[in-house]
């Protein structure tokens, strides 16, 4: 902790500033240095700072603004829970210039984030600069501009993102004093991020026919296949409403004619007849009404062995058509580019041929591909398309609402999703978010359940880039995007795509945590995660839960570890021994032996901190079993970290006096053939294992369900 008594001056033109003094640094850099921000006349000091030392503090006078040279600052802003990190500056950026600028105190503190070299600049000189160098201004102008659009933050600051993690604190399923809340967080700076999501799910149909497109694998010899597998793609175009002489519905079989591999049939039905008030718009944003509409739209497909079916009707102007998709199988929520039932094409009555291009890739991609065949048929159609229809999807006529042109730009996102998918081709993805992004900006809020969709394909395409290129920038905003989704989607009316929009969001802030040290985002991860498993819960989803039950497990135990705090470090082992019910070595052995390497993990830390070393004997246990089904399955580098954490558990052991426990609290608690129907989990976490009569309820399977 700093000396707030001690102060050092800097020499130099005009009244010094007043620093922070901090032990061990050299003598400060001072002279006519030349800085990226001004010409060699400029009078700068060059400053060297330790990680966690703090470069100013929140009510000092504003006379110097800084420029960081090397290393990181965080910005952070105190409150009545404690200090807020608002902003992170990188090497290049500038900071504490709008305190120098109007010459307020400063609104926020500064503190390095590892070792740190900045530049400071005199009031006066820093005046002086911007007023004489236009592209100085422009770069200081720009930062204010931004902080006025975000509602007086400090520039960097995602609003949602700072109610997001003032909310997750007060969510904890562990109470932490606020001493142990804002402890600053070990430094890992510069880790690259996981490479995988936590809980690694199975690929879906889709995932593997692309995977198998790209790669051009053959069947195995004598294998069969399991469904029915077509040559070509089939797309129903049902009645439209409102749509006289059946004109339109001929132009768009019209415009389908000649795709090859691509067949479009007419069907002499009317989707929303079958559905009542399915023609209303706020009626899709239900999932039930959604769910009849698909169910009885299947049906017909079915009877077709048809792979899209298309309906819609005229718009209430009677100018434009809406054309709405439903395929053979629902997409899952985490596969970017998929068609909902928010996703609606508009195209103008009596189209020319302009559209075509636009119309054949958005009705393409609305496909989930059923066989190897019309995976390939995808994959050489689909991108020379979009690439055709690029100027029309992203620069829709400005004859258009503003609704209309951003349901074609969300659905050109989508079809460029696809072809990054089908290509492997980078550049596709960042045309999705291109689009997305300029459909957002022409929705307003009354267009929740949309934008919930919106957000959500732009988090899992921006998380998608950050994990491919190891981008915690584009990480945070992947967050962001799925806490905007989280504001737009309603848990009532689309519970699944709410629980996965949390598990998303927990597993992109874990990342970050990892990537630059965020106690902030580890807070909101727990908040997300459990959230998450209300909606998956172990009855209706038990796979689910589990997964998300150890994703859980393993950012308590980092968090725990942060905090130095026993409670939440044994939340992290009830997680664990809760997903071991579910996941078994017989039905899920890779998945089982993570969870026991998280449960490793979770018992060494346990031990750690409070010196019990029985956890140590059980965490080496734990990691053992992990260790033989890896290398049983052939998982080489899973083996290789378990077999680095066993090491590590069994030196401790030898190196220490165990000290035994005959059956330790947590055992006892998740014996799975002994009754703990009344066993008091809110005093267990406090410390206390009294059981009171109103206990809570258990499902009879050993335990009581995690919160």
């Amino acid at each position: 902790m700093l000396n707030r008594s001690r102060r050092h001056c800097f020499p130099g033109r005009a009244s010094p500033g007043r620093w922070p003094v901090s032990r061990g640094f050299g003598r400060p850099d001072l002279g006519n240095t030349t800085s990226r921000i001004g010409k060699p006349s400029v009078r700068t000091v060059t400053k060297a700072f330790r990680d966690g030392e703090t470069i100013y503090r929140q009510g000092e006078e504003s006379r110097w603004a800084f420029e960081l040279l090397e290393g990181a600052v965080e910005l952070l802003k105190d409150g009545p829970d404690g200090p807020t990190t608002i902003a992170r500056m990188k090497a290049g950026d500038l900071f504490g210039e709008s305190g120098a600028l109007d010459n307020t105190p400063r609104s926020h503190n500064a503190r390095a984030r590892g070792s740190v070299t900045v530049r400071a600049i005199p009031r006066d000189e820093f005046l002086r600069e911007v007023e004489a160098n236009p592209a100085i201004a422009l770069k200081v102008m720009t930062k204010l501009a931004k902080r006025l659009k975000g509602d007086g933050q400090v520039t960097g600051v995602d609003p949602v993102r700072e109610a997001a993690y003032r909310n997750a604190a007060a969510n904890l399923p562990v109470p932490v004093t606020p001493s142990e809340t804002f402890l600053p967080a070990p430094v890992r700076v510069g880790r690259p991020l996981p490479a995988n999501l936590i809980g690694e799910r199975k690929p879906t149909l889709f995932e593997k026919l692309i995977d198998a497109v790209v790669k051009d694998p053959t069947r195995k010899p004598g294998r069969k296949a399991k469904a029915p597998t077509p040559g070509d793609i089939l797309i129903l175009i049902g009645r439209l409403k409102d749509d006289y002489d059946d004109l339109q519905r001929q132009l768009l079989l019209q415009a389908l004619d000649g795709v090859p591999g691509v067949r479009a049939e007419a069907i002499d039905r009317e989707l929303t007849r079958f559905i009542p008030g399915l023609d209303d718009p706020d009626a899709l944003a239900n999932d039930d009404v959604v769910k009849r509409a698909t169910r009885e739209a299947r049906v017909w497909m079915a009877e077709k062995n048809a792979d899209l079916l298309v309906w819609g009707g005229a718009d209430p102007t009677g100018r434009n058509m809406e054309l709405r998709f439903v395929a053979t199988a629902s997409s899952p929520g985490e596969r970017a580019g998929r068609f909902t039932s928010q996703n609606m094409l508009v195209v103008p009555n009596d189209f020319y041929n302009e559209w075509v291009p636009l119309i054949r890739s958005v009705f393409l991609a609305a496909v989930d591909p059923r066989s190897f065949p019309q995976g390939r048929i995808l994959r050489s159609a689909l991108p020379a398309l979009a690439t055709t229809a690029k100027t029309m999807g992203l620069e829709p006529s400005p004859a258009l609402e503003p609704t209309e042109r951003a349901a074609i730009l969300f659905c050109y996102g989508n079809v460029a999703a696809i072809c990054a998918q089908l290509e492997g081709a980078r550049a596709w993805y960042h045309v999705a978010v291109d689009a997305w992004r300029a459909a957002a900006e022409l929705l307003d809020t009354s267009r929740g359940p949309l934008l919930g969709q919106l957000y959500q394909q732009l988090g899992l395409v921006l998380q998608i880039i950050a994990e491919r290129t190891n981008d915690t920038d584009r990480l945070q905003e992947a967050a962001d995007a799925y806490r905007r989704s989280l504001i737009h989607l309603s848990r009532r009316k689309q519970p699944l795509d709410w629980g996965l929009m949390k598990y998303r969001l927990a597993c992109v802030l874990y990342k970050v945590d990892m990537a630059i040290g965020d106690d902030n985002a580890l807070r909101e991860a727990i908040h997300a995660s459990q959230a998450s498993r209300q909606v998956f819960n172990r009855y209706t989803h038990p796979i689910r839960w589990s997964e998300i039950s150890n994703t859980l497990a393993q950012i308590l135990q980092v968090y725990g570890d942060n905090i130095r705090s026993v409670p939440i470090l044994e939340y992290a082992v009830k997680c664990c021994a809760a997903s071991l019910q579910v996941r078994t070595p017989d039905t899920a052995p890779l998945q089982w032996a993570s969870i026991q390497n998280t449960l490793g993990s979770a018992l060494f830390l346990l031990a750690k901190h409070t010196g019990e070393w029985e956890y140590m004997r059980q965490s080496s246990e734990a990691f053992r079993l992990a260790l033989l089904v890896y290398r049983d399955h052939g998982a080489q580098k899973m083996a290789i970290v378990t077999e680095r954490n066993l090491s590590r558990a069994e030196r401790q052991i030898e190196a220490t006096t165990t000290k035994r426990l005959n059956d330790p609290v947590w055992a006892q608690s998740f014996n799975i053939t002994d009754n703990s129907d009344s066993f008091d989990w809110g005093a267990f976490l406090r410390g206390n294992s009294a059981t009171p009569d109103d206990s809570p309820s258990t499902s009879g399977s050993g335990f009581s369900e995690v919160a």
